[in-house]
């Protein structure tokens, strides 16, 4: 085939091609002549093989049939032999289990017969330890084998004829007896080596039960001792005692507990401490509840929870009905000595507290606090421990993942109860009372501060209510959230939140109202403060209108400082530290938020309301005078020769200053921004009236002095807050509309105007005019 490749390869005619052609045809049929010849004697052969294999095939098949017939006896005898063999193995396997068990039984019963006669040896020789160990090998024997005859007749001896199990008996009883006698004699004495050495003894005879409930006998008795001792030491002049009492008694449980489990765990096995821990909580029952019901009597908290029911709040119900008096904390010479009378005798018809003592009942609301708090760490302490100290008790929320959950024993005791009807009722009653007699009473006192003074942070304009009354809220949410009882502190804050809304916020509103300013006159003018004078006034007022609006200032300051400490406060509160179970911290939180969430939205609706009368009555008059003076000698009508003079921003700057600069030193910074953010929003609509009315009166050259003007209002006004800015959008592209030429275009920007405002606007131009 190469020498074919390679005449091809070299062919330059046709005629070489055909000759190469034809030498291939006869090549192929060459090729096809011996293939054919080698296929038709390979068929002959197969065939031939073929008929070789089925005679094979054949010869086999009658060889194996016959080979059957010779084997199928000898398998069957083969088959019968291993039946018969296997027969005997499992016989004699069975033999040898028996005569096994026989051994055991034996060896069992020798055992027993060693510990019943190790017994005796021991408790002659007061091995008392030996002996427990020997009843504790006696009694890992099958119960079965004691009792049984055999044991019967081959354990008794001369020395000890009786049965196994009566002599087993005998033994744990005496030896019970003693270790009883032994354990009660070591706890008389406080003497901790015997008594561990006594108490692990008796799970080895089959006494767990009574060993545990001694145990716990004898740790209740150290904590009766220890609270019997503190209980004895009290006195009347500490006002924390029973905080203190009910500290110390569940702090020794816990500390008691925490020492001891790992010994009753050691020597009785785990989850066995929980019946200890049960004893304990009667016994914790027992002394918590003594200590609640002496609070309750030596406090004579029954007489104070009657007085605090009857007690009329009569200031704050007659708040709402007279004019609110007022008074300055400084000698400033603005405050008249009418409000001081006036004030002198609402404090005198005040004072009368219905006889109840408001510090004795903070100081009660305290105690109360602590000895809530105390339990709730207890129940803490048990709860994360209870799942070692019982086994049986069933943790559903470890299946959901809920947190931790109170154990049963915690629930239902009585400590548990004596906090349901006693101590969270009145905890709720007293701490309710306290704030709203500390709101009236804070009202009652209510002093203004120098109402010429600068609004800092350290030093805010404020009400003295606000200090006031913010302490004692901080306080007494505090001392709620710490008692850790879930539903006490929602009662409490749904209180706290009326109490806020209705009585804090509602005297303030009263008080803002009455100090509202008056409306100004269209035609009214500034004052001037008098020549040497270091005091400026107020929005141009003068006498008793500024001292008004002065005082209706620091009200609305008031409630600014209110939402501001009221965020402060509730989000310093440790929630999860002292709510550990389950949901409880989360229910709080939004509890917290709600109550601060109802209180801002008052005093930011109330704020709100305050501000638009500041910019009706006040303000807005201002601010229109200023701008009808700027506006008064515009000249927008430009010569190229002529010399810009024209002090429109300047003039409208210093009207500003003078008209914002007090109410920036007086106000808070929010109150601040939004009294600016209507002054600036009506400055811009009186901006866009006025270039609006320039309609031919502005030419090209004015266009360009109208825009710089417009641009120093605006830089001026937004000084105290950029987005300000926004408020002139119109106006700023109404301005800038006046400066394009015709042929510009006004593509690319995000217009505020709508299409025939802006035609309009095209207009206000001379030269544009048709």
């Amino acid at each position: 085939m190469m020498e074919f490749e390679r005449r091809l390869d070299n062919a330059s005619s046709e005629g070489e091609l055909r000759e190469i052609l034809v030498e291939l045809k006869e090549a192929d049929e060459r090729v096809t002549e011996r293939l054919d010849g080698y296929m038709n004697g390979a068929r002959i052969n197969q065939s031939h093989d073929m008929k070789r294999l089925e005679l094979l095939r054949t010869q086999l098949s009658t060889s194996l049939a016959s080979s059957a017939g010779k084997f199928t006896p000898m398998l069957s005898n083969a088959v019968q032999v291993s039946g018969r063999i296997s027969s005997r193995v499992r016989e004699i396997e069975l033999e040898k289990h028996r005569v096994q068990e026989a051994l055991d039984y034996v060896s069992d019963v020798i055992s027993l017969k060693s510990s019943v006669l190790g017994i005796q040896d021991a408790m002659d020789s007061r091995d008392w330890e030996r002996a427990a160990k020997y009843v504790n090998s006696a009694y890992q024997l099958p119960k079965d084998l004691i009792d049984g005859e055999f044991a019967k007749a081959m354990v008794p001896t001369s020395e000890i004829p009786d049965f196994p199990s009566e002599t087993l008996e005998a033994a744990v009883q005496s030896l019970g007896e003693l270790f009883l006698r032994e354990f009660g004699k070591a706890a008389d004495a406080k003497d901790m080596e015997n008594v561990t050495r006594y108490f692990k003894l008796f799970p080895l005879i089959g006494r767990e039960k009574q060993g545990l409930d001694v145990y716990a006998k004898f740790i209740c008795g150290i904590i009766t001792s220890q609270s019997r001792t503190l209980m004895q030491s009290r006195g009347s002049a500490n006002n924390m005692f029973y905080a203190v009492a009910t500290s110390r008694l569940f702090e020794n449980i816990a500390a008691i507990v925490a020492q001891h489990a790992p010994i009753v765990e050691r020597h009785y096995g785990k989850g066995r401490m929980g019946r200890v821990v049960s004893k304990i909580q009667n016994e914790a029952d027992s002394q918590g509840g003594l200590i609640v019901d002496t609070y309750w009597d030596e406090r004579n908290v029954d007489r104070l929870l009657s007085q605090i029911k009857s007690y009329a709040f009569t200031y704050l119900v007659s708040s709402f009905n007279t004019r609110m008096s007022l008074v300055s904390r400084t000698n400033s010479p603005d405050v008249g000595s009418g409000s001081g009378a006036r004030s002198s005798t609402d404090s005198r018809r005040g004072d009368d507290d219905g006889g109840i003592d408001l510090k004795e009942v903070g100081n009660l609301v305290g105690e109360a606090s602590v000895m809530l708090n105390r339990w709730t760490l207890y129940r803490n302490f048990i709860a994360v421990r209870w799942a070692d100290f019982d086994e049986k008790e069933e943790h559903e929320h470890e299946q959901y993942n809920e947190g931790l959950v109170v154990p049963n024993i915690l629930q239902e005791s009585g400590f548990a109860n004596k906090v349901s009807n006693r101590l969270s009722p009145a905890f709720e009653s007293m701490a309710t009372f306290v704030l709203r007699r500390s709101v009236e009473k804070a009202f009652q006192m209510d002093e203004l501060p120098n109402l010429y003074q600068k609004f800092t942070t350290e030093a805010p304009l404020v009400s003295s209510a606000v200090d006031d009354v913010m302490f004692i809220l901080a306080t007494l949410v505090g001392q709620t959230i710490e008692t850790g009882e879930l539903q006490l502190i929602r009662h409490v804050f749904g209180n706290f939140r009326r109490i806020m809304e209705s009585d804090y916020v509602g005297i303030l509103q009263r008080k803002l109202r009455d100090e509202a300013p008056k409306q100004l006159s269209a035609v009214s003018q500034p004052q001037k403060p008098p020549p040497g004078s270091k005091t400026k006034l107020l929005a141009g007022l003068s006498g008793a209108d500024e001292k008004r609006l002065r005082t209706y200032l620091v009200y609305l300051n008031s409630f600014s400082v209110t939402s501001s400490y009221i965020d402060r406060i509730f989000s310093s509160m440790e929630v999860e530290q002292n709510l550990p179970f389950e949901t409880d911290a989360e229910v709080v939180r939004n509890t917290l938020s709600t109550l601060g969430s109802s209180v801002r939205n008052k005093c930011n609706e109330l704020i709100n309301d305050g501000i638009q009368v500041i910019f009706t009555t006040v303000l807005n008059v201002r601010l229109r005078g200023i701008c009808n003076t700027m506006f008064r000698d515009a000249d927008y009508m430009v010569d190229p020769q002529s010399t810009d003079d024209q002090n429109l921003s300047i003039t409208f700057a210093a009207g500003w200053d003078d008209l914002m600069k007090e109410f920036s030193r007086l106000f808070s910074p929010d109150n601040f921004a939004k009294l600016v953010d209507k002054a600036a929003s009506a400055v811009s609509r009186m901006l866009e009236k006025w270039v609006w009315s320039l309609e031919g009166k502005v030419n090209e050259l004015g266009a360009i002095r109208l825009d710089r003007d417009i641009s120093k209002i605006i830089s001026r006004v937004s000084a105290d807050g950029y987005r300000l800015r926004e408020k002139f959008v119109r106006v700023a592209q109404l301005v800038m509309i006046l400066g394009l030429d015709e042929e510009e275009e006004e593509e690319g920007v995000g217009w505020a105007l709508k299409d025939e405002e802006r035609q309009k606007a095209r207009l206000i131009r001379v030269e544009r005019k048709v």
